[in-house]
């Protein structure tokens, strides 16, 4: 990875365009030392809970806590507090959502979901975690949207639907995991080359994959094939699954990068 794709802090290495989260998250940090009062993230991908972890272990003084739902949550939200400061679950102010539709004539999936609630004009940063256990669907959201999500969000595709709060401690499914975890070698970092050896395609495919759009760099449009992937990116290729990089182990005696990854093939 060239000079030119990352940015040096304090010793850790960070994209270019990950910069304004890691200036959010160094105005949180500053405040709750400053001011000794507990701050609350948005929701964080895997990638932004690494830098925060990074950022926040050169305070003495703070602690980062987590939480997004159930353990295990992809998506969480952070508390940065002082480190006295034991939080409890309400402190996270999440809402547990189910989606009330048609079950006979209707076939929910993630990607439908998570559309309908970008397109009522929600952040992804404002949501967690969509889990299924195969017929039923829950999201998380932060609390005070709730009677926005209830009013505005009441279709998904063409079906009609109702969303219903529920109780987080009580009412909470057991999500289905469809993901492997697996070690894999490739022979760069690059997002072309990772994309290819998970999914079986030659690097011409996924190079164009990139290039057509198809592809997310932690949920955020990715058309640069030559990008470089690290550790907790998480990649979603439309049509094909999602990646997430769990480790990057070193290198093998060919030379190749040994990572170990959590995948998703649809």
């Amino acid at each position: 990875m060239s000079d030119k794709e990352k940015v040096s802090l304090s010793g850790g290495y960070f994209r270019p365009e990950e910069k304004p989260f890691i200036d959010k998250i160094g105005d949180l940090l500053l405040r709750t030392q400053s001011m000794y009062i507990p701050q609350l993230t948005d929701f964080l991908n895997q990638r932004q809970r690494t830098i925060l972890d990074n950022l926040v272990n050169k305070y003495d003084d703070l602690f980062v806590h987590y939480y997004g739902g159930y353990e295990g949550a992809e998506r969480v939200r952070g508390m940065i507090a002082p480190d006295y400061f034991v939080p409890q679950q309400e402190d996270f102010h999440e809402q547990l959502f189910e989606v009330r539709y048609p079950e006979k004539f209707a076939n929910l999936h993630h990607g439908q979901i998570l559309g309908s609630l970008t397109g009522a004009g929600i952040d992804r940063d404002h949501f967690g975690d969509i889990i299924t256990d195969g017929k039923r669907w829950q999201f998380f959201a932060f609390d005070n949207i709730s009677n926005y999500l209830e009013e505005q969000v009441d279709k998904i595709g063409p079906f009609k639907i109702h969303l219903i709060k529920k109780d987080i401690q009580n009412d909470l499914l057991m999500p289905i995991d469809d993901s492997e975890d697996e070690t894999i070698n490739v022979q760069s970092l690059r997002i072309d080359t990772l994309i290819a050896e998970v999914y079986g395609m030659s690097r011409t495919q996924s190079k164009a994959l990139v290039e057509h759009g198809r592809v997310q760099l932690n949920w955020v449009p990715q058309r640069n094939a030559s990008s470089f992937v690290t550790l907790y990116d998480t990649i979603s290729v439309r049509g094909y699954g999602r990646i997430l990089v769990r480790n990057i182990m070193g290198k093998s005696r060919n030379n190749k990068y040994i990572l170990f990854v959590n995948i998703i093939r649809k």
